[in-house]
Order: structure tokens, then C-alpha cells, then sequence
């Protein structure tokens, strides 16, 4: 591969090219979202989804101690009856 300066020039000065307008891009991004005629940006607001997804993990949690304390107490009794043929076809399915 042959490698001589005016090659070099011409991709040093497109990177610095690019950069320029990129740094450009970036201030008048920051610049227009500052002012206030400009029409509103797009907006994420997550703290309803988040109160909604943590109520959900709560309930969840709840339910899952609900059940192993259930359980729990039905093994404790020797009342615990797996269904083997359900755990098979789990087993397999999995």
C-alpha cells in the first residue's frame, strides 16, 4: 500500500471536517433547546411506570412468600403431595 501526504491531508482534513460539524450540531441542539419559542422537545417521564412496576414486584414478592410459607406448612404436616406426572411433564417441556 502506498502511502504519500496528499492522502493524508485530504483524510486529516475530512475528520476535521466532520468533528467541526458535529461540535456545530451539539451548539445548536444546546442552543434551541435553551430558547423558549422553540416547540417542545420529546419528553420520557418513567416515574408512573416506575411506581407501577415496583407496586407489581411488591405484589409479586408477597404472593411468592404467601405461597412458600403455604407450602412450608403443608410439608411440615406431611400433608405435601407433589403430583409427579405434573413435575414430568414440566421437566420436559422446560
Amino acid at each position: 500500500m502506498r502511502v504519500d501526504e496528499y492522502n493524508l491531508s485530504d483524510q486529516v482534513s475530512s475528520t476535521a471536517s466532520r468533528t467541526a460539524e458535529s461540535q456545530r450540531i451539539q451548539v445548536d441542539t444546546a442552543t434551541s433547546s435553551s430558547s423558549g419559542n422553540t416547540p417542545a422537545a420529546d419528553r420520557v417521564d418513567l416515574s408512573g411506570l416506575a411506581g407501577r412496576i415496583s407496586q407489581a414486584m411488591q405484589s409479586l414478592s408477597s404472593q411468592s412468600s404467601q405461597r412458600v410459607n403455604q407450602l412450608q406448612k403443608q410439608f411440615r404436616a406431611g400433608a405435601y403431595q407433589p403430583d409427579a406426572q405434573r413435575i414430568a411433564n414440566a421437566m420436559v417441556q422446560a
